[in-house]
């Protein structure tokens, strides 16, 4: 299997604890893609300085295709993390991208043939979504936003993955049966310690979450993206695909950072925006 991930990156930095890791949903999923036996590829702007550097060193280091990365002039995204004394990660600060990815003609065709392209709306590329659906089976994230936020091409996407940790079931289905209802082919949403649900418009499913000892949640939603694509894309059963999926994201939430890779953080950058 091959897949492609189009968008976001950043560092995920720690202040309490003094350290960064390399993260963003785009960047996470590409990584994750690879740990399961997929061939992947990242497509996405890192910043000119250390941090960006970091990102590209880090991909490598996990056998993600780096061909597709542009260097800009500019600082590496930050999103600054706290974490409870429950293990789930707390989003304190953003600093977001200057410029995002917009694919030329040759980097779309690299892209075809792919098994799933992963992308999202932190990556900004909806603009994108009808091209890149023609060469592949798109897989969007929303995360935390409504159908709404991409009401226009939402009827491309072959899975839209939303999280909800804090919803009902009941709202948690409603949700993903807008989606399908607009055009999506299957719609999943994740709800942390609650598990996760998923429908094709047809039937609906459950699944309880993976027992763990949860150390940081970071990077757990993009795991499950991951493997539940990674599942159907074999051809797996929407049941199957959310347990192969709820239990490698569970392995995620057993260490610091999305994926690994710390880097001490420099005085400078504890400091800032303190």
């Amino acid at each position: 299997m091959r897949m492609a991930s189009v968008g976001d990156n950043c560092v995920d930095r720690y202040l309490e604890e003094g350290i960064g890791f390399p993260g963003g949903s785009a960047v996470n999923a590409a990584v994750f893609a690879a740990r399961l036996g997929v061939g992947s590829a990242y497509h996405g702007i890192v910043g000119s300085d250390a941090e960006g550097q970091g990102i590209v060193d880090a991909l490598r280091a996990e056998g993600v295709d780096v061909s597709g990365v542009r260097v800009s002039d500019e600082q590496t995204s930050i999103t600054d993390i706290r974490i409870d004394e429950d293990g789930n990660r707390i989003f304190t600060a953003y600093v977001p991208p200057r410029s995002h990815v917009v694919l030329g003609d040759a980097e779309l065709e690299v892209l075809a043939g792919r098994d799933w392209i992963h992308t999202g709306h932190s990556s900004r590329t909806l603009a994108q979504i009808p091209a890149l659906s023609r060469l592949a089976p798109i897989v969007f994230d929303f995360s935390y936003t409504s159908v709404e936020s991409a009401i226009d091409v939402v009827d491309h996407l072959a899975i839209a993955a939303f999280s909800r940790e804090t919803e009902s079931e009941e709202v948690c289905f409603a949700l993903a049966h807008d989606a399908v209802e607009r055009g999506a082919r299957i719609a999943v949403v994740t709800r942390g310690a609650r598990g996760a649900i998923a429908t094709d418009g047809r039937t609906n499913h459950t699944q309880a979450a993976a027992p763990v000892d949860v150390v940081d949640t970071t990077g757990a939603g993009d795991a499950f993206q991951t493997a539940f694509a990674r599942a159907v894309f074999s051809g797996a059963s929407i049941p199957d695909a959310l347990e192969a999926a709820t239990a490698f994201a569970a392995t995620v939430c057993t260490y610091r950072g999305a994926f690994g890779h710390p880097t001490p953080l420099e005085e400078k950058e504890v400091l800032r925006d303190r």
